[in-house]
């Protein structure tokens, strides 16, 4: 386990509570609210024990709590849960529904999280399970909910409280539980890990207040982003002929059964192109992992234009297919296209599991038959990236495309937990292609335990991969780190990363998935995967360098109303989408209608330094991390 010291878990409190400033605030899924947070805390007696920091766990959870408060944004609605609080023993009527609500959702509460978290003691039994039934209960059903989970110790009582998650998650999307185990390990470890996984959410582990506090900070931070799969819902037609209509945006929708569902999509002009992309959720990675097919057909009947399935390199999956055809072509012309999207995975059922689904229309060239474009650029080589001494601090990615900040060139002091996906964006133009290195921090824990080396991806847009495959060829960096051989015993900085191609209209002709993706300038999403067969979190510099000259080759496009042409800083796929025709709701998500309203372009920047109060708070604790963590 690596450990910090006390004044970080405070730290963590803060950055899970407070929300990024106006110019680097993550996009709210509703107009009126960031989102709706339930604090839930752990009142057994257990806690009155000495956590490593040298403090009892609950004078480290009223320290870093109450600091919190104290940062909280007057627009944030929170509440605050306890259980374990009433009934003393096992043996007592009524201790395996100890769970009291003390302070309800609000804006207006901060007195009373003060007053509460002042009272808040250590007393009696652990019913987990129950606790999060009721927080669930008090989140209500509506909108983007947010359970956060602070325990020190397995359950003791039924229901199991993995069970529960599962179940909460169950009835919507837009529901996620992060959890921060207190000083625990073994079984209580694995039982508030299961919840956090199964909750769609992420584990922390935290030995101290300060570590509690950072926890809880990137907590409230990613859940006043969009969560990892957004949009409108909808529900596709398990016949071609009865499909919606879709337009360009983001959608949510399930996979069906069988051949899965259909929908449909109308060209604006002729020989425009559309990208069609999915995002969703994998059990497993590789080809352990949860697979979805995409394709685009010219006719319900009609020859398909293109196909694609999706790998999963971390716990989130990604494809995209496009409709362009190197020449005259009924999917270049045809004002309907057809999009099919079914599940392929052989191990589990993925017939009610969620996909979000993406679409763009892109305009046409002004010359449709390219003649003017200059030829496919060469592959790029990789070159020597040097991290920087003092990497800024501050940056919290996010858990997917949908919650990724947009950064620049340089270094970055990051984090990540075993299980967990990280995505930052990076904005590419044509001409351009963008490396990406970490440099992970090995210590004796994790030569003592698995380690299963992360894995560094570029994704396009419209979530496409579009990076070039560097290890088991030739071209493998040198000082590169071999992710399939052991660790050397004196190893302790572990190198790994990836490129994208340099983007180019020409691409797109290309058979190789990853380099027809790369036909289209826009955001690149730079995505760390650490599998879940991880013991110890890895703290990690992220190092970004664009190359290439800005605008190199870029296309004329034909100007359509209503289409905009790709450029670097965009994302494509903007807000939300419209449906059309027969479509009818999936769910009545209020979540996911909306598009955000703090920046056009749907995505969070994140500009160097961040600047306000809180995250300079953040960031503080985050460089106090940092040196407590090299020092270890």
């Amino acid at each position: 386990m690596i450990r910090t010291s006390t004044a970080l878990i405070a730290a963590a409190l803060l950055a899970a509570l407070l929300p990024l400033p106006a110019a680097s605030a993550a996009p709210a899924a509703d107009d009126e609210t960031a989102g709706r947070m339930m604090l839930v805390l752990d009142s057994s007696g257990s806690m009155k024990e000495k956590a490593a920091g040298g403090q009892t766990k609950i004078a480290a959870a009223r320290q870093a709590l109450a600091q919190v408060v104290k940062g909280l944004p007057a627009e944030q609605e929170v509440g605050l849960r306890v259980y374990g609080a009433k009934v003393f023993s096992a043996s007592d009527k009524g201790a395996c529904t100890d769970s009291q609500r003390v302070v309800d959702l609000d804006t207006a509460n901060r007195d009373e999280l003060t007053r509460a978290i002042k009272a808040y003691k250590p007393y009696g039994e652990t019913p987990t399970g129950y606790a999060l039934q009721q927080a669930g209960k008090d989140l209500g059903q509506d909108g983007r909910r947010t359970i956060v989970l602070v325990s020190d110790g397995e359950s003791t009582c039924d229901p199991d409280p993995c069970v529960v998650a599962q179940d909460l998650a169950q009835d919507g999307i837009d529901l996620r539980i992060d959890v921060v185990g207190l000083d625990v390990s073994g079984k209580a470890r694995e039982q508030l890990k299961c919840v956090a996984r199964s909750g769609h959410g992420t584990y922390y582990d935290a030995d101290s207040a300060a570590e509690l506090t950072q926890s809880l900070t990137t907590t409230r931070i990613r859940a006043s982003r969009p969560f990892d799969l957004t949009g409108t819902p909808v529900k596709g037609a398990p016949v071609a002929t009865d499909a919606p209509t879709l337009e360009t945006g983001a959608y949510l929708a399930s996979f069906g059964t069988g051949d899965g569902l259909w929908y449909k999509v109308e060209r604006t002009a002729a020989n425009s192109t559309f990208h069609v992309g999915v995002t969703h959720r994998s059990a497993g990675t590789g080809n352990s992992g949860d697979k979805a097919y995409v394709g685009i057909y010219a006719g319900p009947d009609e020859d398909r234009c293109a196909y694609t399935t999706s790998f999963a390199r971390g716990n989130i999956a990604y494809t995209a297919a496009s409709s362009w055809r190197p020449s005259t072509n009924a999917c270049n012309t045809a004002k309907t296209l057809w999009v099919n999207v079914k599940p392929v995975s052989t191990r589990r059922d993925l017939s009610a599991d969620p996909v979000e689904i993406v679409v763009y229309e892109e305009p046409p060239l002004a010359d449709p038959s390219g003649a003017d474009l200059p030829p496919k650029p060469a592959t790029p080589t990789w070159s020597t990236l040097t991290p920087a001494s003092s990497p800024q601090v501050g940056v919290v990615p996010g858990t997917s495309i949908s919650s990724a900040p947009v950064v620049s060139d340089g270094t970055y002091a990051l984090d990540i937990n075993p299980g967990e996906t990280q995505v930052v964006a990076v904005p590419l133009d044509w001409g351009q292609n963008v490396q990406a290195q970490i440099d992970g921090k090995l210590t004796a824990a994790h030569h003592e335990s698995t380690f299963d080396a992360p894995w560094v991806q570029v994704l396009g847009p419209v979530r496409e991969a579009v990076d070039s495959d560097e290890y088991g060829t030739d071209t493998t960096p040198g000082d590169w780190t071999s992710r399939f051989s052991s660790l050397p015993d004196d190893l302790n900085t572990y190198r790994s990363g990836s490129q994208s191609y340099t983007v180019a209209y020409r691409n797109r002709a290309e058979a190789e998935a990853h380099l027809s993706g790369s036909g289209t300038a826009g955001l690149r999403y730079v995505q760390i995967s650490y599998g879940a067969d991880n013991e110890v979190p890895l703290t990690y510099s992220l190092t970004l360098r664009t190359n290439g000259t800005a605008g190199e080759g870029a296309p004329t496009y034909d100007e359509v109303p209503g289409l905009t042409a790709p450029t670097a800083d965009s994302p494509l796929v903007t807000g939300t989408g419209a449906v059309g025709d027969a479509a009818k709701p999936a769910s009545s998500s209020k979540a996911a209608t909306k598009p955000a309203k703090d920046d056009e372009d749907g995505l969070p920047v994140v500009p160097i330094g961040l600047g306000v109060v809180g995250v300079g708070l953040l960031a503080g604790a985050l460089v106090v991390l940092r040196r407590s963590r090299s020092a270890s």
